[in-house]
């Protein structure tokens, strides 16, 4: 390990205004870009949050912890938070979203039967997630929204309504991929979440499916509100490396997964098209962990991903603004990702959220530290063991120029973790550390301010849930659904 003093994250803090007063605090609006921390709620063994953010402001928080599917909403800006019911008491993986009429979804990994281990469950609040009455069934299962034989791992969803309907007509997209042939799969739902039908293949490329039958980290799914591509289902993957095909093909992540992938449906999830948004070569890996999918507010799709393309693993991201036929300018993968953040070391963890086109926000992780990697381009095991993590917000208010310039702000005031952050998601060997789970979130409200959500297990015990909220700076424009 290399530990970068002259350049490190302290001295870039220090540069940079960063507001660390109570959330929501009365601030004269500035050119800095700033935020404030709120605790949102223990973890309780858990991690990985996600937010979202509904038409009225109301933020809601998800996070499976050993309590179960932990709830939170905010009327606040993120000021104060409020937890909510639990919708079970066993949590998997969760993810939360909300359509327009303002109804709530929360995604979960394992349902409430026995038969429903490594099944996915899809419920439903009409009341702000004080009360979780429906889950979603499938044609095989009364009690799992996913029918999937293969089983399901690192689910999401998303759902539209389309005009003149209500909630409960949303179309509702359940996406994961499975523990066998490694695809990715899309459950659709015509009667908003409370019905879906039998699990979809959505790699259907003989290219995409050459490049993904090795393994593959599916990287969420959104539907476009508005637009010329209203109703539109986007899906996105990272393909591990067929060439790896010794230390992967079996689920463990040890290959390298250089290739992302999107597939979209006009056809309400029937029939997809994929496409090569970017493909790194040999020896480059993108799965630290997931490439994290968004769309702005006129239904752009962009990708944001962790990959070593240079000397360090950095952030970068891939936008579309002809309905994913072209990435970055390019139609065969090769348009070279913009570069997010400005400090070296290591970079883990994107997520990314978007507002008026070419208005972006990533957060990410990031330490001084430069972890090794191994030949294949894996970050060696355990090999930043010395390290120490601190949140960042980036933001890019021109990438429709092809030029995007990006500020970068440390959004938390100490580092939120010390010792190794382990990729390899339930394959993390022992003595690697995977405290933080496997990623963090960031959205963008109605007013056009982010927020990033991540666990802190640093400065809490036990370790939280932690939002970081822009108080000042450009905003991003309307976000939300």
């Amino acid at each position: 390990m290399r530990k970068i003093a002259a350049l490190g994250i302290a001295a870039l803090a220090s540069s940079l205004l960063v507001t660390t007063g109570p959330a929501g605090a009365s601030s004269k609006r500035t050119t800095a870009l700033t935020t404030s921390l709120t605790r949102v709620g223990s973890a309780e063994g858990g991690g990985e949050p996600s937010i979202a953010a509904a038409r009225d402001g109301t933020l809601y928080v998800s996070a499976p912890t050993g309590a179960g599917m932990a709830f939170w909403r905010s009327t606040s800006h993120g000021k104060k938070w409020t937890a909510g019911g639990l919708a079970q008491s066993f949590a998997g993986d969760t993810s939360v979203n909300v359509d327009s009429s303002g109804a709530v979804y929360q995604t979960v990994l394992g349902g409430p039967a026995v038969l429903d281990f490594l099944q996915g469950v899809v419920y439903k609040s009409f009341n702000d997630g004080k009360t979780w009455p429906q889950h979603g069934s499938s044609p095989l299962s009364s009690t799992n929204s996913s029918s999937q034989p293969f089983q399901v791992d690192r689910e999401w969803a998303d759902a539209w309504i389309p005009p003149g309907k209500k909630t409960n007509q949303a179309r509702v997209y359940f996406s994961y991929h499975d523990w066998a042939p490694s695809q990715v799969w899309v459950n659709a739902s015509t009667d908003g979440g409370k019905t879906f039908g039998l699990p979809v293949d959505v790699i259907t490329d003989p290219v995409a499916e050459a490049d993904s039958f090795c393994d593959t980290i599916p990287g969420g799914v959104k539907v476009v509100q508005s637009g010329s591509h209203a109703g539109r289902v986007y899906v996105a993957w990272l393909a591990g490396d067929p060439l790896n095909a010794a230390t992967g093909c079996n689920e463990t992540q040890l290959q390298a997964f250089h290739t992302i992938w999107v597939a979209w449906s006009d056809d309400q999830g029937v029939t997809w098209t994929d496409h090569l948004v970017f493909d790194g070569g040999l020896f480059h890996d993108a799965s630290e962990i997931f490439a994290d999918l968004t769309l702005d507010n006129k239904g752009n799709p962009y990708v944001a991903f962790a990959m070593n393309l240079e000397s360090e693993f950095d952030v970068w991201v891939e936008a579309s603004f002809d309905g994913a036929e072209t990435w970055n300018g390019k139609a065969d993968g090769t348009g070279r990702p913009y570069k997010v953040n400005s400090a070296p070391g290591t970079h883990y963890f994107p997520a990314i959220a978007a507002g008026d086109p070419g208005k972006v926000a990533v957060a990410y992780l990031a330490t001084p530290f430069i972890t090794p990697t191994l030949p294949n381009g894996k970050p060696q095991p355990n090999g930043d063991a010395s390290a120490s993590w601190s949140v960042f917000l980036a933001q890019s208010v021109n990438l429709r120029s092809g030029h995007p310039k990006w500020k970068n702000i440390q959004v938390s005031k100490k580092a939120i973790h010390h010792g190794d952050i382990c990729t390899l998601g339930i394959f993390c060997l022992p003595g690697t550390n995977r405290n933080l789970l496997d990623f963090i979130d960031v959205v963008i409200d109605p007013s056009g301010l982010a927020h990033v959500v991540y666990t802190d297990d640093a400065n809490y015990h036990p370790k939280a849930v932690v939002a970081a909220n822009q108080r000042t700076g450009p905003t991003f424009g309307r976000g939300g659904h």
